[in-house]
């Protein structure tokens, strides 16, 4: 049966399964005790194999919830497709000869690539045809490098997410783009420190790079201006004493910095109203930042990580 819940019913699933998301106590427990990651995960001698186990484990709730109300079916898709898109540039990198770590996001009965894409050693053209018409067809506007076709990724992620607003009341989808908007701001400043540090472009090249996207217009109204400012805010917070500025600006500290400052703004937004879309939005973030830790801990696990250095690079709250 689909479409069985209405509004109230779903947001009280919703606030039900904000309790049960994990606190820094909880990760801390896993991190010191392997067991804890679930059965089979601490003993799996493929490293890749248990992250994809405990992605699945993480995203059934979103699919069933999708199954569960019409009206943030949409919604609860483009949260999963978000994943997808890293599946596409997984493909994308083997064709530009890039090493990258061959794990899979199975977004379930959404998907619309399939696992065994991975070894055909597909090329640009054949990828191009597979992805014709879906929600990611744009990212082949311009194919120059493969780093401008996995910002244009991306961006189709956006563009998609926010789409999802598009049934929504006028309020509703005010808040939405609200979201949205510092969403794109803290990923704007991550790809900046990314093109100067990774790619040692200066700092002239990086922002005339990312002024294309600017123009993009990616949300209604005046978008690229009120992102350029939710920067500055950004800015100013990496500058406070105890943030990112007072260790050495790297593009994993600044990540881990505007990561944990956006999961605060949005452990905040979730209680705002509990009629609101706030809580839903909230909740589809707050759980993106528990699948990002799982796979944090699985990584520092196979890397021989100590607890404490696994520890530091968990965002959460509680």
């Amino acid at each position: 049966m689909r479409y069985y819940a209405d509004q109230e019913n779903l947001h009280t699933r919703i606030y039900a399964m904000r309790s049960r998301l994990l606190s820094l106590k909880d990760y801390n427990a896993i991190v010191r005790d392997q067991e804890n990651l679930g059965e089979n995960i601490s003993e799996a001698h493929d490293y890749f194999k248990a992250k994809e186990t405990v992605f699945r484990e993480q995203i059934t709730m979103v699919i069933s919830l999708a199954e569960a109300t019409r009206k943030y079916a949409p919604l609860f898709i483009a949260f999963l497709r978000q994943y997808e898109a890293n599946n596409v540039k997984l493909l994308l990198s083997k064709t530009f000869g890039r090493q990258t770590a061959e794990q899979w996001y199975d977004i379930g009965p959404y998907a619309i690539l399939d696992r065994t894409l991975i070894d055909k050693g597909l090329s640009l053209n054949e990828i191009k045809t597979i992805i014709a018409g879906t929600y990611l067809e744009a990212i082949f506007n311009d194919i120059s490098s493969y780093e401008r076709l996995e910002i244009q990724t991306a961006i189709s992620c956006v563009r998609n997410l926010y789409a999802a607003s598009e049934p929504f009341l006028p309020e509703s989808r005010k808040v939405f783009r609200d979201v949205m908007l510092r969403r794109v701001s803290v990923i704007m400043m991550i790809w900046l420190w990314r093109l100067k540090q990774n790619y040692h472009w200066d700092d002239r090249r990086a922002k005339t790079y990312l002024d294309t996207i600017y123009n993009l217009n990616l949300f209604e109204g005046n978008g690229a201006t009120e992102i350029k400012s939710l920067e500055r805010e950004l800015t100013r917070h990496l500058e406070q004493p105890g943030k990112a500025g007072d260790k050495t600006l790297t593009p994993t500290t600044i990540e881990y910095s505007l990561e944990s400052y956006y999961y605060g703004w949005i452990s905040s937004m979730f209680h705002k109203d509990f009629h609101s879309i706030s809580c839903v939005v909230a909740y589809l973030f707050l759980l993106s930042y528990q699948i990002r830790n799982m796979l944090c801990i699985i990584d520092g696990q196979r890397f021989g990580l100590s607890p404490e250095r696994i520890l530091e690079r968990i965002i959460g709250e509680g």
